[in-house]
């Protein structure tokens, strides 16, 4: 115990790492909790089939930041000194929190919604749900590995998706006649973009410093993607 507190080896990891593996496992659960809530949203599949599932990977992802929190309060206590290190996992554990947060509000649009997506907006959704999925997975892998080259393209990455939500939505939001889809439609690219926003948040710990966490603009300020959502199906695997 105490020479985990104290930073020296300990099963292979000292005290920074073993909370750097705990939050990949708090990223890895939000990963889960959101392809449920899309099962529902954007696939039919029935709420109740999945509800107690998903709310307990919810509960899995507070449950982690309040362990994460008291980790790192822990492990700077003992060191009597503030790693900045640790301030920067605290400050990541909140991003990965919303991530479960909104993951459920898009599971919520599943069950209020008086029908599913359709029509253009349904494959644009359907886009961004492979984009989000994938950049789960290579998120937790950047911050397991520290791997810069890899955190800045998905910053380029998400930041391009999330114009790619504020371009839809600005769109819905000034139909001449809007459907009883608009509302939840205009939400669920809403809850995407706030979800992209956090991966990319979490991404920038790997090569910001403290101050300049989530500030990525000189990052994306040279990099182009071009096309919108649906030119890119083919590369993500959708048919």
């Amino acid at each position: 115990m105490f020479d985990w507190l104290f930073g020296k080896p300990f099963k292979g990891n000292s005290g920074i790492e073993k909370i750097r593996q705990d939050f990949v496992q708090m990223l890895q659960t939000a990963q889960k909790e959101f392809e449920l809530a899309c099962k529902v949203t954007l696939h039919g599949e029935e709420p109740a089939s999945v509800k107690d599932e998903l709310l307990g990977y919810d509960k899995k992802v507070n449950k982690a930041e309040r362990s994460i929190r008291k980790e790192l309060v822990v492990h700077c206590a003992v060191r009597s000194v503030i790693d900045p290190d640790c301030l920067v996992m605290m400050s990541i554990a909140k991003d990965a929190e919303r991530l479960g947060d909104y993951s459920k509000n898009i599971f919520d649009m599943g069950e209020l919604s008086p029908c599913l997506p359709e029509g253009k907006e349904l494959e644009e959704l359907l886009v961004l749900e492979k984009l989000i999925l994938n950049t789960f997975t290579d998120c937790a892998e950047t911050i397991h590995t520290k791997n810069s080259e890899m955190a800045e393209k998905l910053i380029i990455l998400c930041t391009w998706g999330e114009h790619q939500c504020d371009s839809i939505t600005k769109v819905l939001l000034n139909l001449p006649e809007p459907t009883r889809r608009t509302a939840s439609d205009a939400l669920m690219f809403r809850f995407m973009k706030r979800m992209l926003s956090h991966l990319r948040n979490i991404s920038s710990s790997v090569i910001q410093p403290l101050h300049k966490l989530d500030f990525t603009k000189k990052i994306t300020k040279s990099a182009e993607m071009n096309g919108t959502l649906l030119d890119h199906k083919a590369e993500l695997g959708i048919e």
